[in-house]
């Protein structure tokens, strides 16, 4: 139970990022603990001493001027301040005998100190206080008077030292409070900051449950994370537009596939069933037309594929767009023709491209068949081409059922037809196939659509490419 409380804190971002937020919060304010405290113990000493040396220089002036009877009564004249300084005075001869002493009431024995390792004038000496077991710790200095006679000044350094103890429980008082506030604070702001990424994390596992909807909620889009969120749902409607792309595709093909695959069974059930070589010869060129037609499928397929990942093999080559045009027309003149639709197309001058006349043959035909196919009987198709920055763009416009505003983005999806033309023949390829093409040869093709009045599609391709 334990080490599953510990993992699940350590896999929580927010509160590791919270617990080094306050580790270094801490440290720093340790680091600068200290570094106070030091100067702060530095600057009392220093007081302390300058403070001492101000009497011993005193009273060496007034020794050296009227001698050590009058020093012995300025001492004495100072000692209420020397009381309540907790500081004391000492006179002794050159036999270290005591001439003088002025020190505080609660001091008691005689100093025992240490000389400094570094030769300094100061030392630090210890006496006993008010108590047996009691102990203050002073800071002295001592010089030779002109006489012989030793001058000794001490203090002692318990006030500075319950000064710096009030200061550092003061600073406990704050820093405790303050690092608690900020542990609390600095979790609430990464967990606030995190929280984008959970909900990431929370659509992601939504996915996986084959929720395809799912989305993750943009909470501020002019952030970072905000700005991922935006992108990591566009991502999603891709993947969820693919996904169904190829569900569908996959019944489309499914249902194309079956339905020349059954008239194939049928035609040797049949042939089966009357075993004469008629018969068999009928059923053979039936299935070898309904394997044309699988071969036709799966070859645009393919076409479809290589062209759509970029892989498509162009021959480029330059030629006469406009006669491009004528022959393309030429091959569905009759078709027309036997729907009493009229194909215009009215260009007097000569249009030159570079392109794969192969590829290019395919838009045209394409675009033509459509154009045809939804034309009602007395209707026209009129291409016209016309110079344009850089280019050339072509225009196929016809007077046929048009198509649905929700089917304009849709029509140039594999294997998607429209509801009004499911009942004309076709695999749902073609303008696929025009548009991947369209976009190997670094053109763009555009469709505007009215119902009932036609379609108008605009086709345009660079003038000059690398061949």
């Amino acid at each position: 139970m334990f080490s599953k409380l510990i993992k699940s804190l350590h896999r929580n971002t927010a509160i590791r990022l919270s617990l080094h937020f306050s580790l270094l919060f801490l440290l720093s304010a340790l680091v600068l603990f200290t570094t106070v405290d030091y100067l702060l113990n530095k600057s009392q000493t220093e007081k302390d001493q300058q403070l001492i040396t101000s009497f011993i220089e005193s009273y060496q002036r007034l020794h050296q001027q009227v001698g050590l009877h009058k020093l012995e009564l300025v001492v004495q004249r100072d000692a209420p301040y020397f009381q309540r300084s907790e500081m004391s005075v000492t006179l002794t001869d050159e036999q270290g005998k005591q001439l003088m002493l002025v020190q505080p009431e609660s001091w008691h024995g005689e100093l025992q100190f240490k000389a400094p390792d570094n030769g300094s004038d100061w030392h630090e000496g210890q006496l006993k206080g008010a108590s047996k077991e009691s102990s203050i710790r002073v800071l002295f200095r001592q010089v030779e008077l002109s006489d012989q006679v030793v001058l000794r000044v001490a203090k002692s350094v318990a006030p500075g030292e319950a000064q710096l103890a009030s200061y550092r429980l003061l600073v406990l008082q704050v820093m405790v409070p303050l690092l608690l506030f900020g542990l609390l604070l600095t979790f609430y702001m990464n967990w606030r900051a995190l929280r984008p990424v959970h909900d990431l994390i929370d659509t992601i596992r939504s996915i996986q449950a084959n929720q395809l909807k799912a989305r993750v909620e943009v909470r501020n889009p002019e952030s970072e994370l905000g700005e991922l969120a935006c992108i990591f749902n566009e991502m999603l409607e891709q993947i969820e537009r693919l996904i169904l792309g190829m569900r569908q595709s996959l019944d489309s093909v499914a249902h194309d596939l079956r339905t020349p695959l059954s008239r194939m069974r049928l035609s040797l059930e049949a042939a089966l069933t009357k075993p004469d070589e008629q018969s068999l010869k009928e059923a053979l060129m039936d299935c070898a037309e309904e394997g044309e037609q699988i071969e036709a499928l799966l070859r645009a397929l393919m076409d479809l594929s290589e062209a759509e990942s970029g892989i498509m093999k162009l021959h480029m080559e330059r030629l006469n767009l406009s006669q491009l045009i004528r022959d393309c027309i030429d091959l569905y003149r009759y078709v027309a023709e036997d729907k009493s639709i009229e194909i215009v197309f009215a260009d007097e001058h000569d249009h030159f491209i570079t392109a794969d006349p192969m590829r290019l043959r395919q838009v045209l035909a394409n675009l033509l068949d459509n154009a045809v196919k939804y034309t009602p009987a007395g209707g026209t198709v009129s291409l016209n081409v016309r110079s344009v920055d850089k280019g050339v763009q072509i225009r196929v416009q016809d007077t046929g059922i048009g198509i649905e505003e929700q089917d304009l983005s849709l029509v140039f999806d594999r294997l998607y037809r429209a509801d009004s033309s499911r009942s004309e023949a076709g695999m749902g390829l073609g303008l696929s196939m025009v548009k991947a093409v369209v976009k190997a040869h670094q053109g763009t093709i555009s469709l505007e659509s009215t119902i009932g009045q036609g379609s108008c599609f605009r086709v345009e391709l660079p003038e000059q490419q690398d061949i």
